[in-house]
């Protein structure tokens, strides 16, 4: 039987292998450590900035959510889909449904446009986990796979064709494309490393390699596995990882060196968004099998200008 909850799937599978978001007044000092956005949540995850707006999910309760101010407002429910990740695209944002194996088109204040639940082959998503835009109007989004079926990577162009452009992923994750739009890094998370692929013009990847594997560059007394899940990046091209195992995120530069690791509380930080001036992170919070435990978590960014 195939697990559908990510936390117990993605924990069998390494064991197996091994509206508008008030910055201004939040403090910018973090002295004291990370500051607290928004807590009693389930499983925050696939945090993005719409403008100034803070949208992200709550897997746990299948929820899209906006922040406004330190006020959680729900936008949209469907019960079974799992949300998982978010992407905007033009008037609204794609949800990634990682339990209804559907990726799900929606307004800004929450109605369904449209449910996309196959690729041009005519099969159906190996569990839609992240998503990311690329500059042609299309869409990468990853399908994690099971303990039976490896993970895919599939993408949307902006006609709204679904084709698969990268198989055979331990578990594919969180992805994003760099600012140029010529490489696309993706969370191998099973094998606890990033996978870079080439760009061609019409959206198919190629030249599949590691990027870096986690353990490499980054140590921590008494941690040894290190497992990237939401993956960010900078108008710099540096990598922002959400670590699902590490009790953190990394920054890491575009030639694969550790820029800071930054320690905070909670058992898994499976994702991640840069503030749009840059300066703050939002980063998401949960523990195993504790309700309402979820937070969202404020950060200084350690490499803003």
């Amino acid at each position: 039987m195939l697990a559908s909850n990510p936390i117990r799937l993605l924990n069998t599978a390494i064991g197996a292998v091994l509206t508008t978001f008030a910055m201004s007044g939040m403090t910018n000092s973090y002295a004291t450590g990370p500051e607290v956005a928004a807590n009693s949540l389930q499983f925050p995850e696939g945090p993005i900035f719409v403008g100034n707006s803070l949208y992200f999910v709550d897997y746990a309760t299948s929820d899209v959510l906006r922040l406004v101010g330190r006020k959680v407002e729900k936008v949209w429910h469907q019960e079974g889909c799992g949300a998982n990740g978010l992407v905007q695209v033009p008037g609204g944002l794609l949800v990634a449904c990682y339990d209804g194996g559907v990726v799900v088109r929606i307004s800004l204040n929450g109605k369904t446009l449209e449910t996309i639940g196959k690729d041009d082959k005519g099969l159906p998503f190996l569990f839609p986990n992240d998503l990311a835009n690329d500059a042609h109007g299309g869409i990468y989004f990853s399908g994690s796979g099971s303990e039976s079926s490896l993970g895919k990577v599939y993408y949307r162009s902006a006609d709204g064709r679904v084709r698969v452009v990268a198989q055979d992923i331990h578990y594919a994750n969180g992805l994003a494309v760099t600012p140029d739009g010529k490489k696309l890094y993706l969370a191998e998370s099973v094998a606890n490393r990033l996978l870079e692929f080439d760009i061609a013009p019409d959206g198919a990847l190629s030249g599949q390699r590691q990027f870096v594997l986690l353990a490499d560059i980054l140590t921590l007394s008494g941690q040894q596995v290190f497992t990237p899940d939401g993956v960010r990046v900078d108008k710099h091209g540096n990598l922002f990882i959400g670590l699902y195992r590490g009790g953190g995120i990394a920054v890491i530069s575009p030639q694969a060196k550790l820029l800071n690791l930054i320690p905070l509380p909670g058992m898994h930080h499976a994702n991640l968004a840069i503030s749009p001036d840059g300066r703050s992170i939002l980063v998401t919070s949960s523990e195993d099998e504790i309700p309402d435990a979820g937070t969202l978590l404020l950060v200084a960014n350690p490499v803003a200008e």
